[in-house]
């Protein structure tokens, strides 16, 4: 083999072999994302030249009451949560199957759509029922609705959210202790003043509290996820007794009065587009994994894009940069370089 052939051969492996070398370099960074979604490319050819984009599951659950008079995504009583109001967001959420994000939409600058203690709640609840890996951020920009703002991975969002206000943690460890049989220790109930007392954040929760939830996500354990959602949020809320400050503590939202009710409030913020911009999201947001869609680039067009892009997830967008939908980067890697290093001829 004389030195051109040589100088053809390494042309012809560099690409295939390169996106192997990458797939093997991060595989333990991605450890069990790749396991649970690395099969869904359900057809690849040698060389990449035809074949379909492991694209996302979205999990869309339905956030309104039946009646579209309450969203549990705001200010609702925590007893509210678990009415049947919300069997809809309850079937969707015992039901089977899984997905991989959620699209957290902000709307319009503004607009009061998502509390963080929601955003904390059911980014947690869908990790761990369905199996959601991201949250995609978007927003209303002018005339076009979801734009892209950011991806955020779920276990990083609930880790900074905890983070940014320890009571979350604290709610969620005492929602699934109550589940599992031993309560954590927060001292005797109603003795301290939420105000002046802050929430430990060494609460420890039992050790199989990983398997219970795996059995509930497998429909062999059964619990009503609304219900630890009113666990959850009953100890984000409180009924401060009177008199009454004329002004809200720092960190308080008051729930919306109604009548034969006590004054209660919740300690939550509302989240904003520049929470992800220059804010506490910040740190884990990322802006710029991101691609627009060429409509058109051929198959294998496509797929070198999303391969050159950043990014364990790759958001595709339209022109305006609207969100369209999300693709598991890195399966596609793993797929590539499987590929390439199969006998031709190989199913």
């Amino acid at each position: 083999m004389n030195s051109s052939d040589w100088v053809g051969l390494v042309g012809h492996l560099a690409w295939p072999v390169t996106i192997l070398v990458v797939a093997v370099v991060l595989r333990h960074q991605i450890g069990e994302f790749l396991g649970a979604i690395a099969g869904r490319i359900t057809g690849v050819s040698v060389f990449a030249v035809s074949f379909e984009l492991a694209v996302a599951t979205e999990a869309s659950p339905p956030w309104q009451s039946r009646h579209a008079d309450a969203d549990v995504r705001g200010l609702v009583i925590a007893q509210d949560v678990n009415d049947s109001y919300f069997d809809s967001l309850r079937q969707t959420l015992m039901a089977p199957g899984s997905a991989d994000f959620i699209v957290v939409d902000l709307k319009s600058d503004g607009r009061q759509e998502w509390l963080t203690s929601r955003l904390y709640l059911f980014t947690y609840l869908l990790s761990r029922l369905k199996g959601v890996k991201a949250v995609v951020f978007v927003a209303t920009r002018g005339d076009t609705s979801r734009t892209f703002l950011g991806i955020v991975h779920a276990a990083e969002l609930v880790r900074v959210l905890g983070g940014q206000d320890p009571r979350l943690r604290l709610a969620r460890l005492q929602a699934e202790a109550e589940q599992v049989g031993r309560l954590v220790d927060d001292g005797t109930p109603g003795a301290a003043d939420p105000l002046r007392v802050p929430p430990t954040v060494e609460a420890a929760v039992p050790l199989d509290v990983d398997l219970w939830w795996s059995e509930v996500a497998a429909g062999t354990a059964f619990v009503d996820p609304l219900y630890v959602a009113q666990r959850f949020l009953s100890r984000m809320q409180w009924e401060p007794p009177p008199p009454l400050p004329p002004d809200l503590p720092a960190g308080w939202l008051q729930l919306p009065e109604a009548p034969g009710r006590p004054v209660t409030w919740e300690h939550a913020s509302w989240v904003t587009a520049s929470d992800l911009t220059d804010g506490f999201l910040a740190p884990v947001a990322r802006p710029d994994d991101w691609l627009v869609d060429n409509s058109g680039w051929s198959s294998s067009d496509r797929v070198r894009a999303v391969a050159a892009a950043r990014g364990e997830l790759v958001a595709l967008l339209s022109p305006s940069h609207r969100f369209e939908r999300l693709v598991d980067r890195r399966a596609l890697l793993e797929e590539l370089g499987k590929s390439s290093v199969e006998p031709a001829g190989k199913p």
